[in-house]
């Protein structure tokens, strides 16, 4: 497929310059305005530039339909490989904050997706679903290139340009790669990291050299260190994934749902769970991370279990004391069980993802 000679265009480092055309337009040229406001029109979007990512040729400009077309919780619009920290909540908020005080602005570049799914603008149409917008517009891309790579580079690159998308960072390069790494779509070799810089990000657009070799430096040691990329989400998506997709409900009486990440939550685990719950008969605790790196999430695992069984033993202990007795072979069973975790790693734990079951603790 090629490009309608129609277009104004340029090829920059194998992207894709074209300009927008009253013709490009399809579907209604005008969309209800945000917060209620007036209309967005598409026309004002003639004559303005957008770069295709590589990968990809440009179809058309749209506009996306959010309540049909965006879904949450599924993993196209989870971001990952993209933001280190996929979509979080405090990014998908500030988002929602600016569309509400500001509405939406017409000079910034659309977000824009094919039919495999968003390469950029995820945040966008998350925060605008969530304030009640309809439509958002969108430019309609056909995917040309096989596998993750276009997908990957392109969405990275897009979140290190503009506004109103939180601008991407370092370690969002850094996910981008050990994440097509785990793909087997770039080997980790200095070399190879370079060129997919140079070519699919076009790096030094926006890092100076001494943070590029950070970036090339950091990839290939964590990737030797075993760390790929983690799935994050807030608590509260956790639920609603758990309960649609995992057919688990967390009703904070029999099952609970809690961060792994400090001694704070598994003080918190113990009061609002084994206490006031699993007296009587043991409640089911499942377990999710919001750390980057899968070895930081494994540390905080083994010492979430160290001490929660700390607490239910140390309990025993204090009512033995007060009555002048001692227990004698506690069964931390008979209180509560970790049922198991979220699977978060996106490589490591793929075929339990896929089966949408938890991870044992002890293959975590």
């Amino acid at each position: 497929m090629s490009i309608p000679l129609t277009h104004l265009r340029q090829t920059i480092a194998n992207a894709t310059m074209i300009t927008i055309k009253k013709q490009d337009i399809v579907g209604p040229n005008k969309l209800p305005g945000f917060n209620g406001v007036g209309e967005i029109n598409l026309e004002n979007f003639i004559g303005m530039e957008i770069e295709i990512p590589q990968g990809y040729e440009f179809e058309s400009l749209g506009s996306l339909d959010l309540d049909t077309e965006v879904n949450e919780l599924d993993d196209m619009w989870s971001n990952a490989g993209v933001r280190d920290e996929g979509n979080t909540e405090d990014r998908i908020q500030a988002l929602q904050n600016g569309f509400l005080v500001k509405g939406y602005l017409v000079k910034h570049t659309p977000g824009m997706g094919s039919k495999e799914g968003p390469v950029e603008g995820r945040g966008r149409s998350l925060a605008s679903k969530r304030n009640g917008e309809k439509k958002l517009p969108w430019i309609n891309l056909t995917k040309i290139e096989d596998g993750e790579t276009s997908r990957v580079s392109g969405g990275v690159e897009e979140n290190l340009k503009h506004d109103p998308a939180t601008k991407g960072t370092r370690e969002d390069v850094i996910t981008a790669g050990l994440y097509l790494i785990g793909k087997g779509e770039l080997e980790p070799n200095e070399v190879d990291i370079r060129d997919w810089l140079k070519d699919r990000i076009h790096i030094h657009k926006y890092f100076i050299q001494a943070n590029v070799t950070i970036i090339v430096n950091d990839i290939i040691r964590r990737h030797a260190e075993g760390d790929n990329v983690v799935l994050i989400k807030e608590r509260k998506p956790w639920m609603e994934v758990l309960d649609k997709e995992f057919h688990i409900p967390v009703d904070n009486k029999t099952t609970f749902l809690f961060s792994m990440d400090s001694h704070t939550y598994s003080c918190r685990c113990f009061c609002e769970a084994v206490l006031e719950y699993g007296t009587k008969a043991p409640v089911d605790i499942i377990l999710y991370t919001k750390k980057k790196l899968p070895s930081e999430a494994r540390k905080n695992l083994e010492i979430f279990i160290r001490d929660l069984e700390k607490y239910t033993r140390l309990t025993y202990k204090a009512i033995g004391n007060k009555r002048g007795m001692k227990f004698e072979n506690v069964d931390i069973k008979e209180h509560y069980k970790i049922r198991g975790c979220i699977p978060q790693f996106i490589e490591d734990h793929k075929d339990e993802w896929n089966s949408k079951e938890l991870v044992d603790i002890d293959s975590y």
